[in-house]
């Protein structure tokens, strides 16, 4: 192991995970207070008033985040103009027919409208001041916190996917689009295009697993139409999400719950029509609570919630304020998930939390604490993750860690759209790392930073089979012009789930 090199390069500090990198403040437009919004008439289904719902809408006392009713009337949708890019249709596979009550996208791809969002859509609410401190996390309002793929797409779309031997997914985090949308919109072009015409028996992407964050700055509501309906509403796949610390905060200056925004687009006891969509197709999504476990052929992704922790401080997934009860959920499907695999079921493992246990980002801290609680689950159960997925730093980043003789990938990938993407630490060279860089963790075990990106968006397409899984970041250059978004190959990977070794090309 490299330990003089590791000694004399800041880096090293995200590689041991018992020592906090240091904070570098966020950088937000100067902008005045936004608070409300309207919409011009080309922004939105021509049916729908330019009036937002009323205030009391966003009071927890006017409404539940549990549970969501019936789902109103669609609003009607005005026809959109022909498609700037990706200029393609995306039929729906015969066999791909969502599960009763669920609609994901329109038909036919329409032409990005953000040009005509306001100052106060595109900035939102950037100058409120949010408080920082830790806040309890929404018990599940089902229990086991448990949704399976099949409850959202159909059996017979399942039946299919495990037919064709293998499952593609898509994923990524701090996707909303504050400040400048073109980012944002040009990487959901791309994930839509992605998709295209495959079948599942040539690697159509089932869904889209979100790392959080996907409305700024403080989750609110009021801007899912602007950061999420709208940039959506071409993908015509469930997108399915842990919230990220922006999801969750909450400011004396805004009458709302943690994560209540969040809660009432992911977490409905049903699909239904949020007024929110403004005439969009997706309905919103059936996630039992804010943290649970999605089971579909091939893999199970257990997703956690880490909190509203930002820049230097770490995430949190248990402790006094927040509870134990979403540790307790860990070790329960941990468990649950060994006892399984030793029946000889076995699926990929994938662990996926907003902030990432490592980063060498120098606008947010990696989170040491919550790994080796991690940690601790993982070994009272007898089991690894077979990968781990976060956001939240706005970069992307590639680690192999590796315990005993088991290779993990760990993965930060917070470059879906936010404006502003991060910095990486710097050595005492006044250089970024030379990768693959190489070092421990504070555990001892190896600790490689493989790979990292810091000046371009884009996604993660992974194909996960019985014995391996397939991953490739798909970087995203946003078009100028008019022009379609070019897309590349940033990095890619192998993971033999047999070995537990990890090729690249």
């Amino acid at each position: 192991m490299l330990v003089a090199q590791r000694e004399n390069h800041t880096l090293s500090r995200a590689l041991a995970h018992s020592v906090r990198l240091s904070h570098i403040p966020l950088k937000r437009a100067a902008m005045s207070p936004m608070t409300t919004k309207k919409k011009s008439a080309k922004n939105k289904p021509a049916a729908k008033s330019t009036a937002k719902k009323p205030a009391a809408k966003s009071s927890p006392a006017k409404k539940s985040h549990a549970k969501k009713a019936a789902a109103p009337t669609p609003k009607s949708s005005a026809a959109k103009s022909t498609p700037v890019a990706p200029a393609v249709i995306n039929p729906v596979p015969p066999n791909n027919k969502p599960a009763s009550g669920f609609a994901f996208s329109s038909p036919n791809i329409t032409a990005d409208d953000y040009g005509n969002f306001t100052k106060a859509d595109i900035f939102a609410d950037t100058n409120a001041q949010p408080s920082t401190q830790l806040l309890p996390v929404p018990a599940p309002w089902r229990t086991p916190s448990e949704l399976s793929l099949d409850q959202v797409i159909g059996a017979s779309a399942v039946a299919a996917i495990t037919s064709a031997g293998s499952i593609t997914f898509h994923s990524v985090g701090d996707t909303g689009g504050i400040h400048d949308p073109s980012k944002q919109f040009a990487v959901t072009d791309a994930m839509t295009a992605d998709i295209g015409s495959k079948t599942w028996a040539t690697n159509r992407p089932a869904f889209f697993f979100h790392l959080g964050d996907v409305v700024y700055y403080l989750g609110q509501e009021l801007y899912y139409y602007d950061q999420f309906y709208d940039p959506y509403r071409d993908y015509p796949a469930p997108i399915i999400a842990i919230p990220g610390n922006h999801d969750g905060m909450v400011s004396p200056s805004v009458p709302q719950s943690t994560l209540q925004g969040f809660t009432e687009n992911f977490c409905t006891s049903s699909p239904s029509m949020n007024p929110e969509a403004q005439g969009h197709a997706r309905t919103t999504m059936i996630q039992p609570g804010v943290y649970f476990t999605l089971h579909a052929p091939f893999v199970d992704i257990m997703g956690l919630y880490s909190n509203i922790s930002e820049g230097a401080t770490e995430g949190v997934i248990s402790g006094t304020v927040v509870g134990p009860a979403q540790l307790a959920f860990l070790q329960q499907q941990l468990t649950a998930i060994a006892a399984k695999r030793k029946a000889g079921a076995r699926s990929a493992l994938i662990l996926a939390v907003h902030h990432p246990p490592f980063t060498g980002s120098e606008d947010h801290a990696p989170s040491p604490t919550m790994l080796k609680q991690i940690d601790a689950a993982c070994t009272a159960a007898g089991i690894l993750p077979d990968l781990v997925l976060s956001g939240h730093a706005h970069l992307y980043e590639c680690y192999t860690r590796t315990v005993g003789s088991a290779q993990i990938p760990f993965i930060v990938a917070g470059m879906g759209g936010y404006w502003n993407l991060s910095g990486i630490k710097k050595g005492s060279n006044n250089q970024p790392p030379t990768t693959p860089f190489t070092g421990v963790d504070a555990s001892g075990n190896k600790l490689v930073l493989e790979k990292f990106e810091n000046t371009t968006f884009g996604f993660l397409r992974l194909t996960v089979s019985t014995d391996s899984l397939d991953f490739t970041f798909v970087g995203v250059e946003p078009g100028v012009g008019g022009q379609a978004a070019s897309t590349s190959t940033v990095d890619s990977f192998s993971l033999d789930l047999t070995t537990h070794v990890v090729t690249r090309p």
